[in-house]
């Protein structure tokens, strides 16, 4: 349905996507992408999502703004349809395009792990960009080409081995660690003891009636 001068990695990204790399301040659009695979990358988006950038009102100026930086695909249905519909389709049949898809929508990703398993998915999380390894990872296409890291940078490879999925965001592992607090020592200074105050000469007991000088009662008239 398709047809575009392949490139080494074809992203196709939606206006939640574009939205959420904007209000983060990640930066451009594209250089947050390609910073993160560690290669070349060119960035697609939909004739319905430019469609629909434009009629969600100045909040969305920036994301519109980079929507119209992306090369728009040919195909697929045609505007005011629903965004997610258009990236959908764009991924269906196996991804003959091989595209690695950004979305921030739930939902779109469900669909997508259900409809075409093998499609890799990025999105935005508070600690940068995460990847959602393709549910079947044995076929052909972009699915096959993640699995062996082919032209993916080292951290793209790592997000890809972790054991868990990463479907919902509240379980995102980072690469962040935490050095557990060392075990300290008492402190020395609470362990020492004591020095016992010696008694200032003419402070004694009974001083004054021994060796002191008796202090004279006042009579009372």
């Amino acid at each position: 349905m398709l047809f575009h001068k392949k490139y080494k990695t074809q992203v196709l990204c939606d206006g939640n996507f574009l939205h959420a790399v904007s209000q983060m301040k990640l930066g451009d659009a594209k250089d947050v992408v390609v910073k993160y695979l560690g290669s070349p990358a060119k960035l697609f988006t939909t004739r319905c999502v430019q469609h629909e950038l434009r009629g969600l009102g100045a909040e969305f100026k920036e994301a519109s703004f980079a929507a119209r930086k992306c090369e728009a695909i040919d195909g697929g249905p045609d505007p005011p349809a629903p965004a997610a519909e258009s990236v959908a389709v764009a991924v269906a049949d196996g991804n003959a395009e091989r595209f690695l898809v950004c979305t921030q929508d739930e939902t779109l990703r469900r669909r997508l792990a259900r409809e075409s398993p093998m499609t890799p998915v990025l999105f935005c999380h508070t600690s940068g960009l995460q990847m959602e390894p393709p549910a079947e990872a044995g076929g052909s296409g972009v699915a096959t080409r993640v699995e062996s890291g082919l032209g993916l940078g080292e951290r793209e490879r790592a997000s890809l081995g972790q054991e868990e999925s990463a479907r919902d965001v509240a379980r995102v592992r980072t690469n962040v660690r935490y050095a557990k607090p060392k075990a300290r020592g008492p402190n020395p200074l609470a362990c020492k003891k004591k020095r016992e105050r010696e008694p200032r000469a003419g402070s004694g007991r009974g001083e004054g009636a021994a060796g002191g000088i008796a202090k004279k009662k006042r009579k009372r008239k």
